[in-house]
């Protein structure tokens, strides 16, 4: 039996009521830190120029634009709700432990946006979104798992091309396709989408397009579920098969065994929820600094010295010279050095943290050149995340901290608590609290509602003329 069929099978037989409710409830934190997340990137230069488009190409009035209200087509809905959910790198993240130590996970919520306007175009109940999304978690992780050896990253695809993959059979089972239709999808969207390593790579500056790489591939991917259920076909092996995706892009290093493992259920409980904004594999040496500079009142004025250590992948990856000096917002989130800066001068790394003006201060390209950066090979096999931030000041104090899990990681959650203020601080921009908090009440209860369709319309808030 092929890989696609294995999977098709194991989705379409998927029963949401056998969901415990801890996951459940899990599932519903996720959907509220990922729509918060899509509102903090409502104002974002990627939404209004994806934006502009999709009111131009109009489409049948399928699914919600979040924010505007604008009513578009369920692929386009995907577009621009999956670029604002990605824009702040505030979405959650996973962290994968191979046999060379740990490696990163991308962010599994980017299959949240396309869910969500799909199952808007279908009516589905609560639950059974809640039941896809978590679907879309473990094929999303358990794709990755099986990869041995080097990551995709290092051999110049984009992890997010995993979506062009996983999306067909999560959308084939919101659209009703039997086990032969779900295969195809498979084929057709894995056979004619992927991710180059360009837009996150060493030595590139970031562009909008790091918004699109997940939102893309599930276009494709939902495209192709609809595209199987009139009767196109596509190849059945796309995993295995000659010159398919293990050939092609991993020159068949990799353990199928992994991606079919149905004993791998609920990985969703294993996502990191993120408390600031950075890549993940930073937020161990921020957090660090961010206490040091609170619990001991360091003045940005005072620092004389900072050293930042972390995973040698933390530091290939965000201590990049190309990064060192970002001028747009998709760089800074993955500068080390910018946001060591802005911890310091500022105390926080939220989305006010971001601005053209903020990039050209000369305080912080001053505290920006003071940050050493080093690699630990020890940290890549202790945790990926680990990080440890030394500052010394001028009249000669030392400080140091070193953080191994951040706050939002599941050894050191956040409460649900802690969750709805990081929503609200996205939020309150743009809605009274009474909306935001019907949106909270709603979403965590979201497993008794009979249509998605009700949330949707909640997450208008701002009306076209």
């Amino acid at each position: 039996m092929s890989l696609s069929r294995q999977l098709a099978e194991e989705v379409l037989n998927f029963n949401s009521r056998d969901i415990p409710p801890h996951v459940i409830h899990q599932t519903e934190r996720l959907i509220l830190d990922t729509l918060g997340c899509a509102i903090g990137g409502y104002a974002s230069d990627a939404n209004r120029s994806l934006h502009k488009l999709i009111i131009e190409l109009d489409g049948p009035k399928e699914a919600t634009i979040v924010g505007s209200g604008v009513k578009t087509s369920c692929l386009n809905a995907t577009l621009a709700n999956g670029v604002m959910t990605r824009y702040l790198d505030y979405n959650d993240a996973v962290v994968i432990e191979a046999e060379n130590g740990f490696r990163v996970g991308y962010h599994p919520s980017e299959v949240i946006p396309p869910i969500l306007a799909l199952a808007e175009k279908q009516g589905l109940s609560g639950l059974e979104t809640i039941a896809a999304i978590i679907l879309g978690y473990d094929l999303s992780n358990r794709f990755l798992e099986g990869i041995v050896g080097r990551e995709m990253e290092q051999r110049g695809w984009n992890g997010d091309t995993r979506g062009a993959y996983i999306m067909p059979f999560v959308a084939g089972r919101i659209l009703g396709l039997d086990t032969e239709q779900v295969v195809n999808a498979a084929g057709i969207s894995g056979s004619t989408h992927a991710v180059l390593g360009i837009l996150d790579a060493s030595g590139e500056e970031y562009t909008m397009t790091k918004n699109l790489r997940f939102p893309a591939m599930a276009y494709g991917g939902i495209m192709a579920a609809m595209m199987a259920r009139q009767g196109f076909t596509g190849p059945v092996n796309i995993f295995e098969g000659h010159d398919g995706f293990i050939t092609t892009f991993l020159s068949g290093e990799y353990e199928p065994t992994r991606l079919a493992d149905r004993d791998r259920r609920y990985t969703i409980m294993e996502a990191c929820i993120k408390s600031i904004i950075s890549d993940y594999s930073a937020q161990g040496h921020l957090s660090a600094t961010l206490q040091l500079v609170k619990e001991n009142d360091i003045k940005a004025s005072d620092v004389a010295a900072v050293r930042i250590t972390a995973s040698t992948r933390c530091a290939r990856h965000t201590g990049d010279p190309a990064k060192k000096y970002p001028h747009n917002k998709e760089t800074a989130d993955h500068s080390s050095h910018y946001l060591t800066a802005m911890a310091i001068l500022e105390r926080q790394l939220g989305p006010s943290q971001f601005s053209q003006e903020k990039y050209a201060d000369p305080r912080v390209r001053e505290l920006t050149d003071k940050v050493v950066f080093e690699g630990d090979p020890d940290l890549d096999h202790r945790f990926l995340t680990a990080g440890t931030s030394e500052i010394v000041t001028k009249q000669g104090q030392r400080y140091s901290c070193q953080v191994d899990f951040a706050k939002g990681h599941p050894k050191n959650p956040m409460s649900d608590e802690e969750l709805v203020i990081k929503f609200t601080d996205m939020a309150a921009p743009y809605m009274s609290k009474e909306r935001m908090d019907r949106i909270v009440q709603m979403i965590f209860s979201l497993h008794t509602l009979s249509n998605i369709q009700e949330l949707n319309r909640l997450m208008i808030f701002e009306k076209q003329g």
